[in-house]
């Protein structure tokens, strides 16, 4: 459930303040140290939880979220808007997070040991967003990006401007192969148009900048104009991109970080660790910043066991313990006296691939304004369907512009 599908978001959310009949997980009788706490569904987490008891004095009372993300999002907007107090800490992505953070669902835990005591240690792109959304909402436990990738047999070194990527592109599409793939379907066209802004320096509280346009005009010229890109992106997610750059029909691509040991690990690709370029996003007129991503801790604001969760959350915010949930999970962490820990890098390629994890992450930003904001689900459907006009071509980049200022009135007044 790591990377998952944002398609339904909008249509859920919306959705949860009529479902009522949905019902509270299953809460077992439990003494004054057990905490309930909800995330995916894990043997290897479920291994590294059972000693929360032992190790930290707190035992977790451990509910899985549910397989389909529509109904994730049910609950999870449901427990909010009611004040469920049955869950104490839930796992949460950047939408979630902001979700609850921003509706005052969320403790703000910047004065809990879990923070202070690894606050110097935490990737400056966390603390950033902490700065954005007014407060530390999510004890991080991994903290990604999406990178550039190429195929090095196809594009023999990383652009490293806008204009050097196109002209790659040309270069290496031909017949069955793409020079560039982006990931535009299943929900994520808003990570795609929302990078392409920000390196274009679009202004993102109005969208009515001529950087905006700029950024625009870049994404319909890769299917319409250079035709690098194929119009079937509209419609393909990160695990159609990876399967397609392994069959050798991407030169150039992007998808998580996570999904990197899913290409080279796919039946027949032709993707290796050798022929397998990573590189920061070419730069754009403004700059070359790339799309982080993370999951962490949160802890419900309705919880009845607030002292006995922060406990909790010190000793699973503990390097040893990040360190050990993130090997399990093959994910990037958040402190930065991990890049280089041997495990962690033995588990996971990207640490080590193309610049080095630090360079790949420098500024890379997470999804403002979308999750600073209390309109979550309307901007990022805002945004999703403007990155959907562009590569589906339904919009001109002046009418997509036109349409999306109208929006962003509309949803922040």
């Amino acid at each position: 459930m790591r990377w998952i599908n944002r398609r339904d978001f909008l249509k859920t959310s919306a959705l949860a303040g009529a479902a009522i009949g949905l019902s509270a997980p299953y809460v077992r009788s439990q003494s004054a140290t057990t905490i309930n706490m909800v995330g995916w569904n894990s043997p290897k987490l479920m291994d590294i939880f059972a000693r929360a008891g032992k190790e930290a004095g707190v035992a977790i009372n451990y509910d899985v979220l549910p397989s389909k993300w529509e109904d994730v999002m049910q609950k999870i907007t449901l427990w909010g808007q009611t004040q469920y107090s049955g869950i104490d800490i839930m796992f949460a992505d950047d939408l979630i997070g902001g979700l609850w953070g921003m509706n005052g669902w969320a403790d703000e835990l910047s004065g809990t040991d879990a923070w202070t005591k690894n606050s110097a240690d935490i990737v400056d792109n966390i603390t950033s967003l902490n700065n954005a959304v007014g407060g530390v909402y999510r004890i991080f436990f991994t903290m990604g990006i999406e990178p550039f990738l190429f195929n090095n047999k196809m594009v023999a070194k990383a652009p490293t401007t806008w204009e050097e990527m196109v002209t790659s592109a040309k270069a290496a599409t031909t017949d069955g192969v793409w020079g560039w793939r982006p990931i535009g379907g299943e929900g994520h066209a808003f990570n795609t148009v929302l990078l392409m802004l920000n390196q274009a320096g679009a202004d993102l509280k109005t969208l009515s900048d001529p950087a905006t346009l700029t950024a625009l005009q870049f994404m319909y010229d890769w299917v319409k104009t250079e035709k690098i890109t194929p119009g079937s992106t509209v419609s393909e997610d990160n695990s159609a991109v990876d399967a397609l750059a392994a069959a050798g029909k991407a030169a150039m691509w992007w998808t998580y970080d996570g999904d990197v040991n899913t290409i080279l690990s796919l039946d027949n690709t032709v993707v290796t660790k050798e022929n397998l370029g990573v590189a920061r996003w070419p730069k754009g007129p403004a700059s070359d910043i790339g799309l982080a991503h993370g999951w962490g801790f949160l802890l419900s604001k309705f919880s009845q066991k607030k002292d006995a969760a922060k406990d909790l959350l010190t000793w699973l915010s503990s390097r040893d313990i990040i360190r050990e949930i993130d090997v399990s999970q093959t994910a990037a962490p958040p402190y930065k006296s991990l890049f280089d820990d041997p495990q962690l890098v033995k588990a996971i390629p990207m640490l080590t691939a193309g610049p080095g994890w630090a360079e790949m992450i420098r500024g890379a930003k997470f999804r403002e304004p979308i999750v600073s904001d209390r309109a979550v689900t309307q901007l990022w459907s805002l945004f999703d369907n403007l990155g959907s006009y562009i590569l589906s071509g339904e919009k001109s980049p002046q009418d997509a512009q036109a349409w999306a200022m109208e929006e962003y009135k509309s949803i922040r007044g």
